[in-house]
Formats: C-alpha cells, structure tokens, sequence
C-alpha cells in the first residue's frame, strides 16, 4: 500500500497508493499483551525527555540544579565586586 522513496538529497519518504477494494487490513496487537489491553500513561510519567528516568534502574535522573536564581541579587553582587576590584587597584584598603 506504500513504498519508500528518495529525492534527489537523498531523503526518504513514503509514497502511498489507494488500497483495492477487496484488500482487508491486518489486524494489529502488541504481542502479550491479549486484544483488549488499554494503554494508559502513569501519573509519574512526563513527556519531556530530560525529567524521564530509564527504566529497569539503569541509574537515578540527575537531580534539579537549585531553584530560580534572583537576578536583581545577582546584578547587586556583581556590583559590589566590580567597586571592591576597583578600589584594590587604586590602593585603597576597605
């Protein structure tokens, strides 16, 4: 019902055709499971990539680097330091 094509870069894709009206579909199942298994998402489950830990314990998800930074605080800091740099290169004593 469809067949894998290239471009000229070399890129592939699918090129599908229309079914004959007597062909029937396969059914298809995820083996072990019966006919009847629903999927379901676990609560704990996220769909971001870098918050997912492995399965089977391969090893724990790093942990979260600290909160939201004060960028105000920040910028007063750096202040401080630039005035306390200054002063040490003019000699004078704090």
């Amino acid at each position: 019902m469809g067949r894998i094509v290239h471009d000229d870069r070399g890129s592939a894709s699918v090129e599908w055709r229309d079914a004959p009206d007597d062909y029937e579909r396969p059914v298809l199942s995820i083996e072990g499971t019966g006919a009847a298994a629903p999927l379901s998402i676990q609560s704990e489950d996220t769909f971001n990539p870098y918050d997912r830990a492995p399965e089977g314990g391969l090893g724990a998800a790093p942990p979260r680097v600290g909160g939201k930074r004060d960028l105000k605080k920040l910028s007063e800091w750096i202040k401080l330091m630039r005035e306390m740099e200054e002063r040490k290169n003019k000699g004078e004593s704090d």
